[in-house]
C-alpha cells in the first residue's frame, strides 16, 4: 500500500527588534569567509526569528522512502477513508474539519502513523506546538524509521525554540531520506537558529531555496552581516524570482535597490536598512 502525507512549507518571520534577552544570547557565527581567522561577535544578529506555516499545503509527497511498517499494512479501510477526508479538508484550508476526520481515523486505528503526523501538523497551524510535538513523538514510538516523522519533529522542535534537538531530527530525516528537501531546509534553519552559519548550513539553505524561497532571505541576512553586499543582492534577486508574500516582496525590492544604488521604488526609505520580513 502506498502512503502519502502533506509536506508543509515553512516560512520565516525575521524581526529587526532585538529583545531584552539578546545580551544573554551573544554568539559567534562560524564564518567560512572570516578574515584573519576572526569571526565577528554579533548580538543576536537575526533578531527574533520565528516560523509560521503557510495555510495552503503543496500536493502529497511519498511518506517514506524506506520499508513500510507492519502496523501500517493493516490499517482498516474506514480509517483510511477518514484520513483521506482529512487531507481533502486540509488542502481546502479547513483545518478544523481536517482535525475532526484525522481524529476519527485514530479512534479507528490508534497506530496510524500518518494520521498522527498530520494531526501534529494541524496543531502547528493552530500554534499549539507542544501538542504537535506530542503527536509526532507518538508516531515515532510506533515506528522510528519513518523519515517524515523525524522531519515533522524537526519542525515542531524548531517552533518550540529547541534548535539543537531540531537539528538532530532533521539529520535523522536525511539519513532515512537523503533526497528530502524540507529536511535540508529545516537543518539549515536549525543550524542558523543556533547561530551556526557554517558552510553546511549555507549549503542546506542553497539546496532548498527553490522549494523554500525564504531560505534566500536567511542567506541574505547572513551575507549582509558579513558585509558581502554583492551576495546579498544576488540572494534577494533569487528570492524575487519566486512567487512570494507581497509584503516581503516589496521589502526585498527596496533593499535590493538600496544596496545596488538603483532608483528606489516609490515609498522605499532612502537609507540602507535591513528590513523585517514576515
Amino acid at each position: 500500500m502506498k502512503y502519502s502525507i502533506l509536506v508543509l512549507f515553512v516560512f520565516l518571520l525575521i524581526s529587526s527588534n532585538l529583545s531584552a534577552q539578546s545580551a544573554q544570547r551573544r554568539r559567534v557565527i562560524d564564518d567560512p569567509g572570516r578574515m584573519n581567522g576572526v569571526a565577528p561577535v554579533l548580538d543576536d544578529p537575526f533578531g527574533d526569528i520565528r516560523l509560521r506555516v503557510e495555510s495552503s499545503p503543496p500536493p502529497p509527497a511519498p511518506h517514506n522512502a524506506g520499508a513500510v511498517s507492519v502496523t501500517q499494512l493493516h490499517i482498516p479501510s474506514k480509517a483510511i477513508k477518514e484520513f483521506q477526508r482529512s487531507q481533502k479538508a486540509f488542502r481546502s484550508g479547513d483545518i478544523r474539519t481536517s482535525v475532526e476526520h484525522v481524529q476519527k481515523a485514530l479512534q479507528i486505528y490508534p497506530d496510524y502513523i500518518e494520521a498522527h503526523n498530520v494531526l501534529g501538523l494541524c496543531f502547528v497551524q493552530f500554534g499549539e506546538y507542544q501538542k504537535a510535538l506530542a503527536e509526532h513523538e507518538t508516531a515515532l514510538s510506533i515506528d522510528p524509521r519513518v523519515a517524515q516523522t523525524h522531519q515533522d519533529l524537526a519542525l515542531s522542535l524548531l517552533l518550540l525554540d529547541q534548535p539543537e534537538k531540531s537539528e538532530a531530527e532533521a539529520r535523522q530525516a536525511l539519513d532515512l531520506d537523503p533526497q528530502s528537501v524540507p529536511a535540508r531546509y529545516l537543518l539549515g534553519r536549525s543550524l542558523v537558529a543556533q547561530r551556526h552559519a557554517t558552510p553546511e548550513a549555507l549549503e542546506m539553505l542553497h539546496q532548498s531555496e527553490v522549494a523554500f524561497p525564504d531560505a534566500s532571505l536567511v542567506l541574505a541576512q547572513i551575507h549582509f552581516i558579513w558585509g558581502q553586499t554583492d551576495q546579498v543582492i544576488a540572494d534577494l534577486r533569487h528570492y524575487l524570482r519566486a512567487p512570494v508574500n507581497a509584503d516581503n516582496k516589496r521589502k526585498a525590492e527596496c533593499w535590493a535597490a538600496q544596496l545596488s544604488q538603483q532608483p528606489l521604488p516609490t515609498g522605499c526609505p532612502a537609507e540602507v536598512t535591513r528590513p523585517s520580513f514576515h
